[in-house]
């Protein structure tokens, strides 16, 4: 449960976010699932602190809190130091997965916690979409972005 929903107020959750990008150089919030009028909204995990080593933050989708943990913090820790530099159209990996970046437009509409850090505007993003079992991305195949939601324009 988040601490959202356990009582902490906005200005008390995004302290706490801060404390964690002071800590480890950048936080991550998973956002869970949920359905609503307009639709099913799947689950997502993104960072909040890379804007601070001049990258943009990185979005996951289709994994769970555990699994996108693992590979948000090997990106995090490779874009920290100095080894990785991302930006949309690259190829890496990071806990046992095969990653290609794309963009993520308008990703302040998503990533709220980011836009009270940084500010509406003030940063940017990619998501970090991962090869399935057969080494294809989503729109290689058969499409599988009902289990891996893909967030921006893919490579043509």
């Amino acid at each position: 449960m988040c601490k959202m929903c356990q009582g902490f107020g906005v200005d008390e959750y995004i302290g706490d976010v801060r404390r964690t990008m002071e800590q480890f150089g950048w936080a991550l919030q998973y956002v869970e699932s949920e359905v609503d009028r307009e639709g099913i909204h799947p689950a997502f995990c993104y960072t909040v602190g890379l804007t601070d080593f001049g990258s943009p933050e990185i979005v996951l989708t289709g994994r769970g809190p555990t699994e996108s943990s693992r590979i948000l913090n090997a990106l995090g820790a490779s874009v920290a130091s100095g080894m990785l530099e991302l930006e949309a159209g690259i190829g890496c990996s990071a806990a046992g997965f095969e990653l290609f970046t794309i963009d993520v437009p308008e990703c302040a509409d998503i990533l709220y916690t980011a836009s009270d850090v940084y500010g509406k505007g003030c940063f940017s993003a990619v998501q970090a979409v991962w090869m399935d079992l057969e080494g294809s991305l989503p729109w290689e195949g058969i499409p599988s972005t009902v289990v891996q939601p893909v967030l921006g324009p893919v490579p043509i």
